[in-house]
C-alpha cells in the first residue's frame, strides 16, 4: 500500500526519543511512529514535511520555506507553548502539500492520505482524489469520513455530544492507541530501590491537575518534580522541583525511579501520553476516572483512577502496593509498536475495501491483553 503522511506545519518531523530538537509535540511524534510502522512493515511511505524532517519512511518530501519556518518558529524556547495557529506559512505550506500528494500520488484513490493533526491540515487534502484518513484524532473539530480515534472516550465524545450519533453507525472510525518504542522506555525499578519523590509531566496548566499533584505531595511530605512547558511560578513551593522540558530519552531514569506519576487531567482526557510511557518504566500512575484513563490504567494494578482529593491521597500513600513489573508488562504488550503497527494495518486495509485486494481479515486486531496482570517482581 502507498502512504502519504503529512507533517505539521509548526514542527519537523524528528526522533522524539534521541532527537534534541524534539520539544514534546504528541502530534509530530504520530506522525514519526506511524512513519516507522508502515515502513517496516513493508508498505510504501512519503512523508510531506519541513526540510530537517527524518522519519523512517521510503522518501522525505521536503515543503515550505526553510528561511521562513526559522524566522518564525526558529526562536521557540523549549518552555513555550507550539505556535498552532493558521498563518501564510502554515497556508503555504499545506498548499505545497497537496500539490505534492497530487503530483506524487498516482492515479485517484491509489493510496492514502494520512493527517495526524486534523482540522489544522485540511487544506492540504481539499481537492484530491486520493483516501484522507485523520490518523491520531485528539481534539475536537475532525471533519474527515475516515478516521482514528486515540481512545473510545474521545470516539464516544465526537459520536455523542458533537454529533448525536446515538445509533453509532460509523463503520469507518476505529480506535488505535498512541504507539511507543517500548526498547527505549524502561527497565522497570524494583519498587525497594525506587527513590523518594513523584513526577508530573505534562502541559503546565491548572486543567492538567499540577495544582492537585504537587499539594498532594506536599501534604505527605514526600518531593515532586515537575516537567513541562509553561510557567512554573504557580505551582512552585518547597519540595517541588521545576525541571524544563527535556529530551524524551532524559525523562526516562526520571520515571523509571519515581515512587509513582501524577497524570490528573480535569478535562477527558484524549489519550494521556505519559501515562503510558511512564508505565513502561514501571511507573505507577495516578490519574483521574474519566476520559482515556479507565482504559489505559488498570485499577490497582497498573496505577490508581481517582474521584475525590480523599482518593487522590490514598493512591498517592498507596503506589507501592504497585507491582512495576505489571506496569511493565501491561503497557509493552498493549502499546507496543508491532501491536499498534498491526491495528493500523488491519484498519487501512478495512477501509481501502474494493480498492485493492482484501488479506485475510485480522480478527484479533482489537484485542486487550489481560494476561499481563499478575504479579512478577
Amino acid at each position: 500500500m502507498r502512504f502519504f503522511v503529512i507533517g505539521l506545519a509548526h514542527t519537523k518531523t524528528v526522533d522524539p526519543i534521541n532527537d534534541p530538537s524534539f520539544a514534546g509535540c504528541a502530534y509530530t511524534a504520530k506522525a514519526w511512529y506511524l512513519c516507522r510502522m508502515l515502513t517496516e512493515r513493508g508498505h510504501e511511505v512519503y512523508h510531506i514535511g519541513n526540510e530537517g524532517s527524518n522519519p523512517i519512511c521510503t522518501r522525505q518530501l521536503n515543503v515550505g520555506n526553510p528561511e521562513q519556518w526559522t524566522a518564525r518558529y526558529g526562536g521557540r524556547r523549549p518552555t513555550d507553548f507550539f505556535d498552532c495557529s493558521d498563518n501564510d506559512y502554515t497556508a503555504s505550506f499545506y498548499n505545497q502539500a497537496r500539490k505534492t500528494v497530487q503530483h506524487s500520488g498516482g492515479e485517484a484513490f491509489s493510496s492514502i492520505v494520512c493527517l495526524p493533526f486534523g482540522q489544522s491540515q485540511r487544506l492540504a487534502v481539499e481537492g484530491l482524489s486520493q483516501l484522507v484518513v485523520e490518523s491520531g484524532i485528539g481534539y475536537g473539530n475532525a471533519f474527515a469520513d475516515f478516521r482514528v480515534y486515540e481512545s473510545y472516550a474521545w470516539l464516544h465524545h465526537d459520536m455523542g455530544r458533537l454529533l448525536g450519533l446515538w445509533e453509532g453507525d460509523v463503520w469507518d472510525w476505529a480506535v488505535i492507541p498512541s504507539a511507543k518504542d517500548v526498547d527505549v522506555w524502561g527497565p522497570a525499578v524494583p519498587t525497594a530501590q525506587k527513590e523518594n519523590y513523584f513526577m508530573c509531566v505534562c502541559r503546565l496548566n491548572a486543567d492538567k491537575g499540577v495544582g492537585d499533584a504537587c499539594a498532594a505531595a506536599r501534604t505527605l511530605g514526600i518531593p515532586i518534580k515537575i516537567v513541562g512547558q509553561g510557567n512554573p511560578e504557580p505551582f512552585l513551593a518547597p519540595g517541588v522541583e521545576y525541571i524544563p522540558p527535556v529530551a524524551q530519552k532524559d525523562l526516562v531514569p526520571l520515571l523509571c525511579k519515581a515512587r509513582g506519576l501524577f497524570s490528573y487531567s480535569h478535562y477527558p482526557e484524549p489519550f494521556g501520553n505519559i501515562a503510558v510511557e511512564a508505565g513502561l518504566c514501571g511507573c505507577p500512575v495516578i490519574t483521574t476516572d474519566w476520559g482515556v484513563y479507565p482504559e489505559t490504567v488498570v485499577q490497582c494494578k497498573t496505577g490508581f483512577r481517582c474521584r475525590s482529593p480523599e482518593h487522590l491521597l490514598a493512591a498517592a500513600q498507596s503506589v507501592d502496593t504497585i507491582d512495576p513489573f505489571v506496569c511493565r508488562a501491561w503497557t509493552e504488550a498493549n502499546y507496543g509498536l508491532e501491536r499498534v503497527g498491526r491495528m493500523y494495518e488491519e484498519y487501512f486495509f478495512h477501509v481501502s475495501r474494493g480498492v485493492r485486494a482484501r488479506k485475510t481479515v485480522d480478527l484479533g486486531w482489537l484485542n486487550t491483553d489481560y494476561s499481563t496482570l499478575e504479579a512478577r517482581s
